[in-house]
């Protein structure tokens, strides 16, 4: 018996998805944002206005059309070749992100423990894989026990302690190098936004199939698109009280977190690592769905993560600067052909009901 999703199941399938290594260490909140100064807090506002319309429109496409497939979710046009295309195209994004998050796994470790970035990189594959091999039911009680409450509340807290602390500027407040491929506020909040989205379309459609009722869904959408825009202003705010310190870590919010205590940092580390997991494994799924089924799907997925890692041994840091705007980019299109899906959705409905 498949199981029904409540409200905040559906918000922390979301959550799951979003809240990675690089937003909950505040490493994407700095460089898309961080970097402009005051200006940043355009870009957030603005990411945070995308994220729930996005997810609501995903939500009405996939009940509209009773569908979880990522083609049929982002393609306005009913042609097989173009869904199938883009279902592939958003599918080897996903796989990227085994690279980037096994790459921040590692940087954790390192820079907590000093450990061998390999060490991190792999165990956090292993996790992943052990989990998508359950598919989608796996997926959901796996978020089911780990989200709810745990990141969120870590999250606000350290944010909100930085924020009222006495931390002040070390360095420089101005002059900070963005990236080549966002060089301005308003470009780096549409990438940012367009980006992030990405992950949570794989989310989307199967929250949306499983809720327990026809109002579930969406209510389950905002509150989980709503979340991660305003955790990402409450970041900024915290990154913004010592700049050039922000500036110079792969994790930032780990930084300041052993600064506050090395009690609250081996707890945010915990989080951490956690949130890594969920987004690693949120869309890792969305990338085995585009494998065949049949014997030798898992040894691909086996392969795969581990070539990821592989990859990833570049660096977090490095993999957010990027890999991440380019994607954004692709991320900017496929917003563009949902908004076109869901207006052509909605037209269909009209029209039956005034047949």
């Amino acid at each position: 018996m498949e199981r029904k999703l409540s409200a905040i199941n559906i918000a922390m399938m979301y959550l799951g998805a979003i809240l990675g290594a690089g937003f909950a260490s505040g490493r994407e909140c700095w460089q898309f944002f961080g970097v402009f100064g005051r200006k940043g807090y355009f870009g957030a506002v603005f990411t945070t206005v995308v994220f729930v319309v996005l997810a609501l429109m995903l939500t009405y496409i996939a009940r509209s059309k009773n569908t979880m497939d990522l083609g049929k979710l982002i393609s306005p046009f009913d042609n097989y070749a173009l869904e199938s295309a883009i279902g592939y195209i958003l599918a080897g994004i996903y796989y990227t992100l085994i690279i980037s998050m096994s790459a921040a796994g590692g940087s954790l470790l390192h820079q907590e423990l000093g450990i061998d970035r390999r060490i991190g990189g792999i165990l956090l594959v292993v996790l992943v894989l052990l989990t998508v091999f359950g598919d989608f039911e796996r997926l959901t009680r796996a978020f089911g026990f780990l989200v709810p409450g745990v990141f969120v509340i870590g999250i606000v807290t350290i944010s909100t302690i930085i924020v009222s602390g006495k931390f002040h500027q070390s360095g420089a407040v101005s002059g900070f190098p963005a990236s080549e491929m966002a060089p301005y506020w308003w470009i780096s909040g549409i990438v940012f936004a367009a980006y992030n989205s990405l992950g949570f379309i794989t989310m989307a459609g199967g929250c949306a199939l499983q809720a327990k009722d026809s109002k579930t869904p969406y209510r389950g959408a905002f509150l989980g698109s709503f979340l991660p825009g305003l955790m990402t202003v409450l970041l900024l705010v915290a990154l913004r009280k010592d700049m050039a310190f922000s500036a110079t870590l792969d994790l930032p919010m780990l930084g300041y977190s052993l600064r506050i205590s090395k009690v609250l940092n081996i707890l945010y580390a915990l989080i951490l690592y956690g949130s890594i997991y969920s987004t690693a494994a949120g869309t890792f799924y969305g990338f085995s769905t585009k494998l065949p089924r049949n014997r030798f799907k898992k040894p691909i997925m086996v392969a795969a993560a581990f070539a990821g890692f592989g990859i990833g041994l570049s660096g977090f840091k490095t993999l957010v600067a990027y890999l991440y705007p380019p994607q954004g980019y692709i991320g900017i299109i496929f917003i563009g052909m949902i908004v076109m899906n869901f207006f052509k959705e909605k037209s269909k409905s009209s029209q039956k009901l005034h047949v």
